[in-house]
């Protein structure tokens, strides 16, 4: 699952709004609870302030009227009770009937209510000594009410007090909390930015410092690890596939150039100490002409196999050939040799047919032959063996060059074997010093790195060798053949 960095970004900020936000909301929230201890405090204060007031007022109200006789006092009466009822109510919610003061403070309000309406009922019936008597308890019930509401103020102010004390410990806590969350919002915050900010710039300065190196020619640096799921992701993984891919061109390049190196010095030595090469070719084929008229059929054999060496040769170094047409050239080559040595030499082969169509690049055998040749038993008087085997085996081509000759050392060995493993160097085809005046001049490291370009590094050289134990050069090459 891939995230976009354009998420990754949203979710940061979600989070810190959230974040920011559920800070507000405690504070907003431990701010309304004090509002609200707050508020229910000063209600309870002018409650009883307003009770104590209206209290009054009735007591006002029943006296003026009870003088005068005069109906709007009767009014301010009725209208003050009504009022003093409702306030009796909240102060009942209040007391909530857990408040023993407040539910005897209720209790003498309900006194004073009843003793002032039974007044103005004896009144009405003009009964003195009935309503002077109800009257004298409305007073003396006001009093009583105006001393308890003093000492439920008192009360309230005190746990008010406390309360204050509360709120002021609560806001010091508050206030280090506050800076607390902030320092701890602001780190957190912090963090949380280094890593949105790392998960994208990381990725990209990785990207950058290996865009240099490539600029610089440096190609061989290893892959950029993946560490994101973002957009960057198939970015990083581009650019390595596109690094790998530089990496693989430029080394098919410099193997493409070293093969035309090869093959140009694989050219230049088959002509030297050559003079008019076509000119020569020419002339054997009007002295193999004049031979079959005399009649010489073995000096014609000779003169046709030097003809057909000759020609393949001067042939195109950059065609492929096939292992049927090497073996030609080599069973030319070995008739030539041994009419010249004669019994010295014994050429022996042991070919499979159906291995011959495989693919090969042009001029691989007869070198080593050669070389098997002049480095191995040409200085035997006597029982000198050369051995060429050609087999398919599990899709590949095995040839072996086998000689009974003076074989090489370690040191030599080891050159060979290592020049196969090697990859970027193109090293100059060095000549041979002892090679014979009929030698191509063609080196075993010219046909081995030849075999290593024509098949991307698939072919195989062993080289087993022993001084005067003679030795076997074991080609494994892959089974292309022609026209596929």
């Amino acid at each position: 699952m891939m995230f976009r960095i354009r998420t990754k970004l949203l979710l940061y900020f979600m989070l810190l709004v959230a974040l920011l936000s559920t800070i507000s909301l405690f504070y907003y929230k431990n701010t309304e609870n004090f509002i609200v201890e707050y508020d229910d405090s000063l209600k309870g204060f002018l409650l009883l302030n307003d009770i104590s007031q209206k209290i009054n007022l009735i007591t006002d109200n029943l006296n003026s009227y009870i003088s005068d006789k005069e109906g709007d006092y009767i009014s301010g009466y009725l209208e003050e009770k009504d009022k003093l009822i409702q306030s009796q109510k909240q102060l009942y919610e209040e007391a909530n009937g857990k408040d023993i003061h407040l539910i005897n403070y209720n209790h003498m309000i309900d006194s004073f209510i009843e003793q002032a309406d039974q007044t103005i009922a004896a009144f009405h019936q003009e009964d003195i000594n009935e309503y002077s008597k109800h009257f004298s308890e409305v007073l003396k019930i006001n009093g009583f009410i105006q001393e308890t509401t003093l000492v439920l103020l008192n009360d309230k102010l005190t746990n008010y007090q406390t309360f204050y004390l509360q709120m002021e410990q609560k806001n010091h806590d508050y206030k280090l909390m506050s800076i607390f969350l902030f320092g701890a919002t602001f780190l957190l915050s912090t963090l949380l930015a280094l890593w949105v900010s790392g998960g994208i710039t990381k990725p990209i300065k990785l990207l950058s410092k290996a865009a240099k190196e490539i600029s610089r020619g440096n190609l061989s640096g290893e892959d950029i690890k993946i560490t994101t799921k973002d957009e960057l992701k198939p970015l990083t993984e581009t650019f390595n596939l596109m690094r790998s891919n530089l990496n693989q061109l430029v080394l098919e390049i410099k193997q493409k150039s070293e093969l035309n190196q090869l093959l140009k010095e694989l050219e230049l030595r088959s002509l030297q100490n050559q003079m008019n090469p076509h000119f020569l070719f020419n002339t054997l084929n009007v002295v193999s002409k004049m031979a079959y008229l005399e009649g010489a059929e073995q000096t014609k054999r000779l003169i046709e196999s030097v003809a057909t060496i000759l020609r393949y040769n001067l042939s195109d170094f950059n065609h492929t050939s096939t292992l049927g047409e090497e073996v030609q050239i080599v069973k030319e080559y070995f008739f030539i040799q041994q009419t010249r040595f004669g019994e010295r030499i014994q050429f022996i082969s042991e070919i499979e047919e159906d291995a011959l169509s495989a693919e090969v690049p042009c001029l691989i055998l007869q070198p080593l032959i050669e070389n098997a040749f002049i480095h191995g038993v040409e200085s035997y008087e006597k029982n000198g063996k050369i051995h060429l085997y050609i087999a398919r085996r599990n899709k590949q081509i095995i040839v072996e060059i086998i000689d009974n000759g003076v074989g090489m050392d370690d040191q030599t060995k080891q050159k060979l074997m290592s020049y196969m493993n090697e990859r970027n160097s193109i090293d100059s085809i060095e000549s041979n010093k002892e090679k014979s005046p009929v030698s191509t001049g063609i080196g075993v490291k010219n046909v081995i790195r030849r075999l290593q370009l024509f098949y991307q590094r698939n072919a195989q050289v062993e080289i087993e060798s022993e001084l005067n134990k003679g030795t076997t050069f074991r080609l494994f090459i892959p089974d292309f053949q022609k026209g596929k």
